[in-house]
């Protein structure tokens, strides 16, 4: 491939995402991506109890009443977000009845239909309750084969087709700042963009992004400034040192479809370092 052709834009049509039919499992308390179904009988994930009692993968997250699960089983990799003892508090939120498996799982199907790389959504089930949010649910998703994007970038910016540094650095700034661009030209906001989750996979081009974890996806016309700049301090505090400054500036800018600095963009660059401190200076309850 050229360095024209590795510089023109994807054709959408060969990432659009196959509609998978669902099916109810366990009296309605479980559904299930229908192809998935067999697989997940045999890992005893098919019922809601079986899937808020399962131990047998890989404890990846411990986040006290989160859980995940890494499930290697025949050729596919699951992960499985258990849920437990949701407080009162949150149960009772007038404006959201939901279950943060549920939530997740509406958030990607929102962003697969509106054309976005995100897990294959596998299951999810809830606890039954006949008022305000359920206190126990499960989401089970695919693996995306790939690397956090930190830990590709902290490597060095991918050069597959000899662009050299700068065309290498410009192809993944482009992509990835139209990428979340769009995202929240959409109406979504993801609230913990950080760069490791945004899972890099194989591409034709240096690397296809996929958001991941999206438990706390909101999506609103017109979406709230705080949460767009929020994305972008997390994108901007969890960037490796490859990613020089020179290289944040220009990412910025192509978010902004900006050529220069102008008080607009100045205002948003100040606003987003703000944030980004405020970030750094948080300490993660579970780590």
């Amino acid at each position: 491939m050229d360095e024209a052709s590795a510089a023109r834009p994807r054709d959408f049509r060969q990432y659009r995402q196959r509609l998978r039919p669902t099916v109810q499992l366990d009296q309605g308390r479980v559904l299930a991506d229908e192809e998935a179904v067999p697989l997940l009988r045999e890992l005893g994930l098919d019922t809601l109890e079986g899937a808020l009692a399962f131990r047998d993968g890989e404890l990846v997250r411990d986040a006290g009443p989160r859980k995940t699960w890494r499930v290697v089983a025949r050729d596919r990799v699951l992960y499985l977000k258990v849920h437990h003892a949701v407080p009162l508090r949150r149960r009772l939120l007038p404006w959201r009845s939901e279950s943060p498996a549920r939530h997740e799982w509406s958030a990607l199907m929102a962003l697969r239909r509106t054309g976005f790389d995100v897990p294959d959504p596998v299951a999810f089930g809830e606890t039954p309750t006949p008022w305000g949010r359920p206190p126990r649910s499960f989401v089970i998703t695919s693996e995306v084969p790939g690397r956090p994007l930190d830990a590709l970038l902290a490597d060095g910016y991918p050069d597959p087709h000899g662009l050299g540094e700068r065309g290498a650095r410009d192809a993944v700034l482009r992509d990835v700042a139209g990428m979340i661009r769009r995202f929240h030209a959409a109406g979504f906001y993801h609230k913990d963009l950080y760069p490791c989750h945004l899972v890099v996979a194989d591409d034709p081009r240096w690397g296809r992004p996929y958001f991941i974890d999206l438990e706390r996806v909101e999506r609103s016309h017109p979406p709230r400034r705080r949460w767009l700049v929020k994305d972008l301090a997390a994108l901007h505090h969890g960037a490796p040192p490859t990613v020089t400054r020179t290289d944040r500036l220009r990412f910025l800018l192509l978010y902004l479809c900006k050529t220069r600095l102008d008080p607009r963009a100045k205002r948003c660059a100040r606003e987003v370092v703000r944030k980004e401190r405020a970030l750094a200076a948080h300490v993660p309850r579970y780590g």
